[in-house]
């Protein structure tokens, strides 16, 4: 028997955030008060990297870090100021907001339908939130007759959501929020700070924070709006590496919630088809 190569919501999720978790890194590497270009400690790496007496050097040194730029790599030291380097912050930002996004995506894609198996009738949530989501969602006369097929029902409404919402931006904490209702959660962002014992009010700013910081980022440059001077808006490391971890945090822990309701529904649904079972066995008397 082979084994499967598909890969699970959350590793979905670890992968793309890498790139988030990346740029902090190379952030901590690169960050600097004064690129070193003359020195007594570079005047000896010179020897140690081969590079000739009248070769422009660039130094790197920090807590964590010590790097040498050559001339061949044309990195000018402007590139490595702060200003420069508060792109990869930004860049951090929005891999962190798409990793979300394709994580809600994805998981809402593995579970869908075996939680419409489930719940059935009872599927789809009363919440005006999602009713207003879905509100753009049509059913064409000849699609709804597929619905007559009990057998192929469920999995035609599965794709028909699923296509929907990735063709909708859940880059939202109401999209969190959509993606946990439809799989059986009552009140996902509660779920989600009590997992992580954090109020959710708190959560949900962080993550709803990060995720306008990238719209500003990718619309807008990250310019201040109505600024005609186009001043970018300042970005810190703390900041950022908090709003990056929270994201982390929450879709790992709405992994871990989502794993436990579907295991709750599942048990729900044999209990009640034994029950069902056994009336059909055992009608009431006429």
């Amino acid at each position: 028997m082979g084994v499967s190569t598909t890969l699970s919501p959350k590793e979905v999720f670890e992968n793309s955030f890498r790139l988030a978790q990346l740029m902090l890194d190379v952030y901590r590497m690169l960050e600097n008060d004064k690129v070193i270009t003359e020195s007594e400690l570079l005047t000896k790496l010179r020897g140690v990297v081969g590079a000739r007496s009248d070769e422009m050097l660039q130094l790197i040194l920090n807590s964590i870090f010590v790097g040498i730029i050559r001339e061949e790599a044309r990195i000018h030291p402007s590139t490595l100021k702060r200003e420069s380097l508060d792109n990869l912050l930004r860049q951090a930002v929005v891999s962190a907001c798409t990793a979300y996004e394709t994580y809600l995506s994805t998981l809402l894609g593995e579970h869908i339908h075996d939680v419409i198996d489930m719940k059935g009738a009872d599927f789809f949530p009363s919440d005006k939130d999602v009713t207003e989501y879905f509100k753009g969602l049509s059913l064409p006369i000849g699609e709804a007759f597929r619905l007559l097929n009990d057998e192929e029902s469920s999995v035609f409404l599965g794709r028909k959501i699923v296509s929907y919402v990735q063709n909708k931006n859940l880059g939202s904490v109401n999209g969190l929020k959509t993606v946990g209702l439809l799989l059986g959660l009552k009140d996902p962002w509660t779920d989600v700070g009590a997992r992580l014992n954090r109020k959710a009010a708190e959560v949900t700013k962080v993550v709803g924070d990060c995720l306008q910081r990238r719209n500003d980022i990718v619309h807008r440059s990250d310019r201040v709006l109505n600024d005609e001077s186009g001043t970018r808006q300042p970005i810190a490391f703390s900041w950022t590496s908090q709003a990056v971890d929270t994201t982390r945090h929450v879709c790992l822990a709405l992994d871990e919630i989502v794993a436990q309701r579907l295991i709750q529904l599942r048990e729900e649904f044999l209990v009640a088809q034994k029950f069902f079972l056994q009336a059909l066995d055992n009608p009431p008397p006429k």
